[in-house]
């Protein structure tokens, strides 16, 4: 029995390990960069034993994107829901995702950046989490703010705003670094705080000015 479970033990701890060097990996090298010979190599593992846990690259990939995306939708609904008005909801929600993104920085870069745009599937797969999050938007901050006496936003324009604002520190790190000369670009709880103002500001200037509302 007892071998039977260190068994499985040891095969979930080698299904984290290709995940997690998969994360890494496409980080750095990008999807298509990266071959599944290098990966079983990095994560000590044989090629089998990645094809016998997701049978193919692009199922690995799937995995990566489930996980991350999955953790944020989840932000979004403990924070973004509840009865204070939008403006404190929103802040906690941008201040939340932001930590988030800083712990899977990783996983963040292969969601966004180095997913393979050419593929349908991949697409569809990635635009049917994005629904759920489009969904959620909708229900806290946009429908909200029409109630108080805003033209409705379009959640279509929000949700990519915000996610683009706060994965951007992430993103751009490398260059961002090597501009300011080797030192650590500033992030975390100020870089949440910055992000929040403005998007906060911008949704109070939009009450003015109408701007991606809908008909």
């Amino acid at each position: 029995m007892s071998k039977k479970v260190n068994g499985k033990e040891k095969g979930r701890l080698s299904r984290q390990r290709i995940i997690e060097e998969a994360e890494r990996l496409f980080a750095r090298q990008g999807y298509s960069g990266t071959g599944l010979r290098e990966l079983a190599a990095a994560a000590g593992v044989n090629l089998a034993m990645i094809n016998y846990f997701f049978g193919s690259k692009k199922q690995l990939l799937k995995e990566i994107l489930d996980g991350f995306l999955a953790g944020y939708l989840e932000v979004a609904r403990q924070e973004l829901q509840g009865d204070e008005e939008v403006r404190v909801r929103l802040d906690r929600f941008v201040r939340c995702a932001v930590a988030y993104f800083a712990s899977h920085r990783d996983a963040l870069l292969v969601t966004i950046a180095e997913l393979p745009r050419d593929d349908p599937e991949i697409i569809e797969y990635k635009a049917a989490w994005g629904r759920q999050m489009m969904e959620i938007i909708d229900r806290e901050i946009c429908q909200p703010l029409a109630r108080e006496g805003s033209r409705r936003l379009s959640p279509h324009l929000i949700g990519p705003l915000l996610t683009s604002m706060m994965a951007s520190r992430f993103l751009f790190a490398p260059v961002m670094e090597r501009m300011a000369g080797g030192g650590e670009v500033r992030g975390g709880r100020e870089y949440a705080e910055l992000v929040s103002r403005i998007v906060l500001d911008g949704i109070e200037g939009e009450r003015n000015h109408n701007y991606g509302s809908v008909n």
